[in-house]
């Protein structure tokens, strides 16, 4: 089965973030990476990602100190992802 990489850009949404990978994994697909680009959050989206990471090993995080702007997390993410 092919590898599937998911990009989820963040900004300051850190009380979805939870449910936003609760829902990717809960597709059942085994083979996949998460991929969390935080863009310099000013809540607690930070905080989450790092737990969510810590918790599973499928999860990744780049937590920006300034942010970029939401096309350079795009970017970011088509040039992060490895996937199939």
């Amino acid at each position: 089965m092919s590898s599937i990489d998911i990009v989820i850009p963040n900004y300051n949404y850190g009380r979805f973030l939870e449910g936003c990978v609760e829902s990717v994994l809960g597709q059942n697909i085994p083979d996949m990476r998460i991929l969390i680009i935080d863009n310099a959050s000013t809540d607690d989206s930070v905080a989450v990602a790092r737990s969510l990471a810590t918790t599973n090993p499928r999860i990744e995080t780049c937590l920006r100190p300034k942010n970029l702007g939401g096309h350079a997390s795009f970017n970011e993410g088509i040039d992060w992802a490895r996937a199939d």
